[in-house]
């Protein structure tokens, strides 16, 4: 049977007017079928995956997720959110031996976080909010974050494919480079500092470029 796929628009609109009637969902069942049922109404042949429709609500700034979680037997925590798809982002303290060590990993758009121990999603509920759509800028940062996020990922796969292979230099080689073009602070195209040169919103004279200046003398640097 043929079927059509709603463009991201259409889709967004849809999800409005179910928020609008309904600021608290209890469950992403209830989301999903709310959300299909409006789709078919405008178009019969209309179909959305559960996937997209609980991404677009989140990615659009239509409503917030509340995610009550479960135990997961993986080890590993994820460079990629699981509920929306965005880059998580690592967060470090210092250990006593002067150490930064990771405490935790947060997903950089959405709620979903984790301490040292893995947790998955086992419930969403979605909440209405003042709609805020992200603008062009924070959509190509995010964007960005998880190109950085899928590096770090292809960086593990090649470590995990090379090992006891006796290709582990070779690998390395290829794990610093991948490093090098993400996290760079002294490379102008890492992808660190393109994010910083869009959230500064100056092309002519980029954020990582700058020297520190004082607040008197514009024009002199601070040493």
């Amino acid at each position: 049977m043929p079927y059509k796929i709603p463009d991201d628009e259409t889709l967004s609109e849809i999800i409005v007017k179910v928020a609008t009637r309904k600021s608290r969902i209890e469950s992403q069942r209830e989301l999903v079928d709310l959300t299909r049922a409006e789709l078919v109404k405008k178009d019969p042949d209309y179909r959305a995956g559960a996937e997209r429709i609980r991404r677009t609500a989140i990615d659009g700034g239509i409503m917030r997720v509340e995610i009550e979680y479960r135990e997961s037997e993986s080890a590993s925590m994820p460079e990629i959110c699981p509920v929306c798809r965005n880059a998580m982002e690592s967060v470090r303290n210092m250990s006593l031996d002067g150490d930064m060590v990771e405490v935790k990993r947060r997903c950089s758009v959405c709620s979903y976080g984790m301490g040292r121990e893995v947790l998955v999603p086992g419930r969403y509920i979605f909440v209405r909010i003042g709609r805020k759509e992200p603008s062009d800028r924070e959509i190509r940062i995010r964007k960005l974050k998880k190109a950085r996020a899928k590096m770090r990922e292809a960086s593990a796969l090649i470590e995990s494919a090379l090992h006891m292979t006796g290709l582990e230099d070779r690998g390395e080689y290829a794990k610093d480079m991948l490093a090098h073009l993400s996290d760079s602070k002294e490379e102008s195209g890492s992808v660190y500092n393109i994010i910083a040169d869009l959230k500064a919103g100056d092309a002519e004279m980029p954020g990582w470029t700058r020297p520190a200046v004082s607040v008197k003398d514009e024009n002199r640097k601070d040493i």
